[in-house]
């Protein structure tokens, strides 16, 4: 488990683990067989300050992210952009969201005062975008190990939502699935 410096509620510096659960579910019916927390102590509320998660440019996008955005008469060509990676051996090309000059989410706005950032396809926004600031490590075809970006400032503020097997079902795993399951 790795593990990073975060403020807690109090404002001290502590250490975070990233690795917070190992969930095992039912794919068929979406439902979570088994859930072991790590920590029972995790928090988290959306700060709408979009410091990390749309400010370093947009998401990789699944093939329903790209026909979502473009039910919305959203044109490909204006809002996808490729990127070469590798997995393994194998290159890939993922679509992706494009970025503005100064590297934040095209779909990023703010609002009239200029503090809080909104996102302009927030409704049908992408998978990723859903699930962040939490991410997952699949184990095998039925379990995965949910994990925290530690750098969002919505962790362990004091009046987030509890971290827990609620949580986790109502906010995360649905997202979660649809990752799992789809075809980049």
């Amino acid at each position: 488990m790795t593990k990073c410096i975060v403020r807690n509620k109090c404002g001290c510096l502590t250490r975070l683990k990233e690795d917070i659960a190992k969930v095992a579910v039912d794919l068929e019916t979406g439902q979570i067989l088994d859930i072991y927390l790590y920590e029972r102590k995790h928090r988290f509320r959306c700060q709408r300050c979009a410091i990390y998660c749309c400010k370093l440019g947009g998401p990789i996008l699944t093939k329903k992210d790209i026909e979502q955005i473009e039910s919305i008469g959203c044109d490909l060509n204006e809002f996808i952009e490729t990127a070469k990676r590798h997995y393994g051996n194998f290159p890939f090309m993922p679509s992706m969201v494009k970025s503005k000059k100064d590297g934040s989410c095209i779909f990023l706005r703010k609002d009239e005062k200029g503090n809080v950032h909104k996102c302009s396809i927030y409704d049908i926004r992408p998978v990723l975008c859903r699930l962040y600031p939490f991410d997952f490590k699949k184990i095998n075809a039925n379990s995965f190990l949910l994990r925290i970006i530690p750098c969002c400032k919505g962790l362990n503020n004091a009046d987030g939502e509890i971290v827990n097997d609620r949580f986790i079902a109502k906010h995360l795993l649905e997202n979660i699935l649809q990752l799992m399951t789809s075809e980049m």
